[in-house]
C-alpha cells in the first residue's frame, strides 16, 4: 500500500457489517445499522497514519445507482480497499470482492459474521480462500471486536493479485487509452460515467473512440458470467457445509413473514412503537417539560434574567418582545418547543428505529405492509413515517429519508403534511368529539382516510417517475446491542439539534417581529373570507393562525368557540387538512426545496377548505 497520505476504503455489500468495523477500527462512531442502504454518505476518520472512508453497502461497482455511484468514485480515489464480506453469504459478496480484484486496488478481505457462519454449519477454510483469491483474507466477529485487531494489522500488507481472468480483456483495450488499471475495468463493464469522465480530462483515445470504447452486450454478460463461474468455484473449494439445527430466530423470522402471523406481530409492534411515542413521550414526558420544567422554571427564570438586563426603554422593548413575548419567543418558547417538545419525541423516535433495524425487524415491516401502501404510491418503507407522524409530524418528514426515491418522499411527506394528525393535536381533538358521540369520531377517521387515498393515488399518477418497488434485503434477526443502539441515538439527536436550531432561531424571530408589528392581526382579517367558506364563524381565523405556529394550539382554540356539533366536525377536519405547522414546514423546506414546500403549503389549503366545504355543505 502506497504510504503518503494512503487512503484506506472500506467497502462491501449492504449488511455485513462494514460501518461496525469502520467504528472499530477507527475509534470512532458510524451510523451502525442492520438496514439496507443506511450509510448513505462517506464517512471518514483517522485509522493510524491513513485516513478511512466508510461507502454506502453496494452488490457491484458501476453507475446503477446513486450507492454504486459514490462506491465507485470511493474505490477509485482510495489506495487500498477493506472489502468486508459477509461468511455467511459468500455466493453474493464474492462477486464484489473479484470485481474490487479484477479493478487492480491492494486488498484485504475481512471475512465477517464467523460466528453466525458456525451457527449455520458453514465450515470455511481461510487460507485456501486466501490463496484462492490472493489477497490477505482475515476472519473476524464485528460485533464482539473479534478479529478487529488482526484486522488493522493486516491492512499495510494489502496486495493486489499478480493476475486476474480478466486480464486478456483489459490488453485487448488500446494502449493509448490514459487510464489506471480500474478505470479500464470500469470501461470493460461499460461504465459510461468513466468513460465521460476520461474523455473530459483530455482521454483523445477514449474521447475519439466514443462509444466505441465500451463493450457490446456479449461482453458484459460475457465478464459476469465468467466472475459468477470462479465464484461458484471459490466456493467449492473452500466451504463446507454441515448441517443446521433452526433456532428460535429461524422460528421467529417465519411467523413475521407469513400475513396470517405476521401481520398480528406488525401490528403490535407499531402499537407499542405508538404507544411509547405517541402517549408516554408525546403527551406524558413532553406534557411533564412544558409544565413543569419550562413554565414552571425555565421561561420564569429566562423572563427575570432578561427584564433585569435589558431596561424599559422604548428600544429595547422590541428587543425583549422578540426574546420572550411572542408566540415564538426566541429564549422562551422556541426553547421550549425545540428541547421540552421536539428533542424528547427525536430521541424516542430515533431508539424505536435503532432497535427495529439491529434486530432485523424492520425490513420485514416493510415487507409485509408493502401490498396496502402502494394503493397510495408508496412502498412498505413508509408504514414507520406513517406512524411516526401521529406522534409529531415534524420528526415524520425526516424519517422519510427511508422512503427511497425522490418521488416518494414528496409523497410520503405531502401525505403527512396533509392527512395524519400529530399526537397533541390528536389528543385534544378525541377530547372533543368525545363530547359529541363516538359515531362522530368514525366520521372524522374516515374522512381522513378518504383524504389520505386520494391524495395519494393522485399524487402517484401526477408526479412523474415510477413507484420505486420495494426491493429489500431480510438481514438475521438478532437482538440489538444496547451501546450501538444507545449511541446512534445520541448521534443522530445531536445532529438533529445542529440541523434544526438556526432553522427555528430565524423563524422565532421572524414570527415575533411580525406579531409585534401587528402583521398577524392583518393575516387574520385576511382568513375572515375562508372561515365562512366552510360555514365557521369569524373567531375560527384565529385558531387558523395559531395552527401556522403549532397544531395543538388550533385544536385548543376550538375549545373556545360556541358552535355546534356540526361546526366543531367540519372545524376539526379543516384544521387536521389545513397547512403544516411551522415546524413542520420548515423540515419540508429543509429536506426538500422551496418550490416543493411552496406546493404542498398551497395545496392543503386546496384540499382543506375543498373538503370542509363539502362537508359543510351536508352538515351545516
Amino acid at each position: 500500500m502506497p504510504s503518503a497520505d494512503p487512503t484506506v476504503a472500506l467497502v462491501g455489500c449492504p449488511n455485513v457489517g462494514k460501518s461496525v468495523l469502520f467504528s472499530a477500527l477507527a475509534d470512532t462512531y458510524a451510523d451502525v445499522s442492520n438496514y439496507p442502504g443506511t450509510t448513505l454518505d462517506v464517512t471518514r476518520a483517522d485509522l493510524g497514519d491513513a485516513e478511512l472512508v466508510d461507502s454506502p453497502g453496494v452488490y457491484g461497482i458501476s453507475s446503477f445507482n446513486e450507492e454504486e455511484r459514490v462506491a465507485r468514485d470511493v474505490v477509485l480515489d482510495a489506495d487500498a480497499v477493506v472489502n468486508v464480506v459477509s461468511a455467511t453469504n459468500l455466493d453474493r459478496d464474492l462477486f464484489l470482492t473479484l470485481q474490487l480484484l479484477d479493478m487492480g486496488k491492494p486488498t484485504v478481505v475481512a471475512l465477517n459474521m464467523m460466528d453466525e457462519a458456525e451457527s449455520d454449519g458453514l465450515s470455511i477454510d481461510v487460507d485456501a480462500l486466501a490463496d484462492r483469491l490472493g489477497v490477505p483474507v482475515v476472519p473476524t466477529v464485528a460485533l464482539s471486536g473479534d478479529g478487529v485487531e488482526d484486522l488493522r494489522a493486516a491492512i499495510p500488507d494489502a496486495t493486489a493479485p499478480d493476475e486476474t481472468p480478466l486480464d486478456r480483456w483489459v490488453d485487448e483495450l488500446p494502449d493509448d487509452v490514459d487510464a489506471t488499471r480500474a478505470e479500464r475495468t470500469l470501461l470493460l463493464e461499460g461504465d459510461e460515467a468513466t468513460a465521460r469522465r476520461l474523455a473530459a480530462d483530455g482521454d483523445t483515445a477514449v474521447a475519439d473512440g466514443g462509444a466505441m470504447m465500451l463493450p457490446d452486450d456479449s461482453l458484459r454478460e460475457e465478464i459476469y458470467t465468467h466472475r459468477r463461474s470462479r465464484v461458484r468455484d471459490v466456493l467449492d473449494a473452500v466451504v463446507t457445509r454441515g448441517d443446521r439445527t433452526g433456532s428460535l430466530a429461524d422460528r421467529l423470522d417465519d411467523l413475521l413473514l407469513r400475513p396470517l402471523t405476521g401481520t398480528p406481530i406488525a401490528l403490535g409492534v407499531l402499537g407499542l412503537i405508538y404507544v411509547f411515542i405517541g402517549d408516554l413521550v408525546a403527551q406524558r414526558l413532553v406534557d411533564f417539560m412544558e409544565v413543569e420544567v419550562f413554565a414552571g422554571h425555565y421561561i420564569p427564570f429566562v423572563q427575570g434574567v432578561v427584564r433585569a438586563v435589558l431596561p424599559e426603554t422604548a428600544w429595547a422593548e422590541p428587543v425583549r418582545f422578540v426574546l420572550l413575548n411572542g408566540d415564538l419567543g426566541l429564549l422562551t418558547i422556541t426553547v421550549q418547543y425545540l428541547v421540552g417538545v421536539l428533542l424528547p419525541l427525536v430521541m424516542a423516535f430515533y431508539l424505536s428505529l435503532s432497535v427495529l433495524e439491529d434486530s432485523g425487524v424492520l425490513p420485514r415491516l416493510a415487507v409485509l405492509t408493502d401490498r396496502g401502501m402502494t394503493r397510495i404510491g408508496l412502498n412498505g418503507r413508509a408504514i414507520i413515517p406513517m406512524i411516526v407522524g401521529v406522534g409529531c409530524v415534524t420528526m415524520a418528514i425526516i424519517t422519510t429519508r427511508m422512503v427511497g426515491t425522490k418521488r416518494d418522499r414528496v409523497i410520503a411527506t405531502a401525505l403527512l403534511g396533509l392527512a395524519i394528525p400529530c399526537s397533541a393535536q390528536l389528543g385534544v381533538i378525541l377530547g372533543l368529539l368525545a363530547g359529541l358521540g363516538i359515531w362522530w369520531w368514525f366520521g372524522y377517521l374516515g374522512v381522513l382516510v378518504a383524504v389520505l387515498g386520494v391524495a395519494g393515488v393522485a399524487l402517484d399518477r401526477v408526479l412523474p417517475g415510477d413507484r420505486q418497488a420495494l426491493v429489500t434485503e431480510l438481514p438475521r434477526l438478532r437482538l440489538p446491542r444496547p451501546r450501538n443502539v444507545l449511541r446512534k441515538t445520541a448521534n443522530r439527536s445531536r445532529m438533529f439539534l445542529v440541523e434544526a436550531t438556526p432553522l427555528f432561531a430565524v423563524t422565532a424571530v421572524g414570527v415575533s417581529a411580525l406579531e409585534y408589528a401587528g402583521g398577524l392581526s392583518v393575516v387574520e382579517r385576511a382568513l375572515v373570507p375562508f372561515t365562512s367558506m366552510v360555514g365557521m364563524p369569524t373567531a375560527f381565523a384565529k385558531v387558523l393562525i395559531l395552527g401556522l405556529i403549532r397544531r395543538d394550539f388550533a385544536a385548543a382554540g376550538m375549545t373556545g368557540l360556541a358552535i355546534t356539533p356540526g361546526q366543531t366536525f367540519v372545524g376539526l377536519v379543516v384544521i387536521t387538512l389545513f397547512v403544516p405547522c411551522i415546524l413542520s414546514m420548515l423540515m419540508i423546506l429543509k429536506e426538500h426545496d422551496l418550490k416543493t414546500g411552496v406546493v404542498m403549503w398551497l395545496g392543503s389549503w386546496v384540499v382543506a377548505f375543498t373538503v370542509g366545504g363539502l362537508l359543510a355543505a351536508v352538515l351545516l
